[in-house]
C-alpha cells in the first residue's frame, strides 16, 4: 500500500520509474528549492500526478521564531512568478475547515490577502494606489459545512466575476513526518482537496476551472498508518483513518499563513510598494 501524501517530491522519491519526469535542485542560503516537471503522459502515470510543474521549498523549520523569513518570502514570490499566470482579476481561495486546527492554513492565509476588486479606479487614484490589480478573496468552507463541492462554488464565482486566474491555498498531508513544518509546495496543476488523507473531493484544476490555477500549501499532518509504516516494518491492519499532527501546530499555522499571505500579496501586486501594500492588509 502506498503512503498517503500530497507532495510530488515524496512521490518522486518512491517512484519505480522516472521516465517523463525531470528534477532540478538549487539552494538559496538555507533554503532548498526542488522543481519536478511532469512532461508527458508516461511521467504522469509514473508520478501519479498531472502534467505540470511542482516546486518544493524546504527550510530548516517554519515554526522557529528566528530565521530569515524575508529570504523565504522572496523565494516564494520568485517561484510563483515563474508560473504562467493571469495579470489581473485574480481569485484567491483559502480552502479548509476553521474548526480543525491542522486544516486552517487556507482560511488563515486568505485572512491576510488584500482584496481590491471592490475599489473604484477613482478611489485608487486619489489614494495613490492606481497600480493595484483586481483581487478577490473567498473562503468556501468544506462540503460538510456547505453541502456544496468547493469546485462548484469556485466555478460559480469565476463565471460571475469573470475571474482570470485562481490561487488556491490548502493544508497538505505528508508521507514523511520530517516534512511537517519544513516544506512548502507550489504547482500549476491544481489539487484534489482531501486526497492526502483519503477524503478525495472533486479536482480543482485548470481543466475543471477553465483558467490558470496555482495551488500552494504546507503539510500539516501525516496519516497515522503512514507514520507507523515509516518507523517499523511490521504489518499494519488499518480499520479507520487517523491523522497525526505536530504538537506546535498552532504556531506552525500562524507562521506559515503569515509568510504565504505576504508572498501572495506581493506576487499579485508587483507594481505596488511592498511596505505600502502590506500596511493595507
Amino acid at each position: 500500500m502506498q503512503n498517503r501524501t500530497d507532495l510530488a517530491i515524496e512521490l518522486k522519491e518512491n517512484a519505480v520509474r522516472c521516465s517523463g519526469i525531470r528534477q532540478s535542485v538549487r539552494r538559496i542560503e538555507q533554503i532548498t528549492v526542488t522543481e519536478i516537471s511532469v512532461i508527458d503522459q508516461e511521467g504522469s502515470r509514473n508520478l501519479g500526478r498531472p502534467i505540470g510543474r511542482y516546486i518544493n521549498i524546504e527550510v530548516p523549520d517554519l515554526t522557529l521564531q528566528g530565521g530569515d523569513m524575508h529570504t523565504l518570502e522572496q523565494t516564494i514570490i520568485g517561484c510563483l512568478s515563474s508560473f504562467s499566470f493571469a495579470k489581473d482579476n485574480i481569485l484567491v481561495a483559502g480552502l479548509g475547515n476553521r474548526n480543525i486546527t491542522p486544516d486552517t492554513l487556507g482560511p488563515a492565509t486568505a485572512d491576510g490577502i488584500l482584496a481590491t476588486r471592490h475599489l473604484s479606479k477613482e478611489l485608487r487614484r486619489q489614494t495613490g494606489l492606481a497600480t493595484l490589480k483586481n483581487v478577490s478573496v473567498v473562503l468556501p468552507g468544506v462540503l460538510g459545512q456547505t453541502g456544496i463541492e468547493t469546485g462548484e462554488i469556485l466555478k460559480g464565482i469565476i463565471k460571475a466575476a469573470d475571474i482570470q486566474g485562481l490561487v488556491i491555498i490548502d493544508a497538505f498531508a505528508a508521507g514523511d513526518p520530517a516534512r511537517l513544518g519544513t516544506t512548502i509546495q507550489l504547482c500549476d496543476t491544481g489539487i484534489s482537496p482531501g486526497s492526502g488523507v483519503g477524503n478525495n473531493r472533486k479536482e480543482i484544476s485548470p481543466a475543471t476551472m477553465g483558467i490558470p490555477v496555482i495551488a500552494l500549501g504546507v503539510p500539516t499532518c501525516v496519516d497515522a498508518v503512514t507514520l507507523v509504516r515509516s518507523l517499523t516494518d511490521a504489518p499494519i491492519q488499518q480499520s479507520k483513518t487517523m491523522i497525526v499532527t505536530p504538537r506546535e501546530i498552532d504556531m506552525l499555522i500562524d507562521r506559515c499563513a503569515a509568510v504565504l499571505s505576504r508572498a501572495i500579496n506581493c506576487f499579485l501586486q508587483p507594481d505596488t510598494d511592498r511596505d505600502l501594500l502590506l500596511s493595507l492588509v
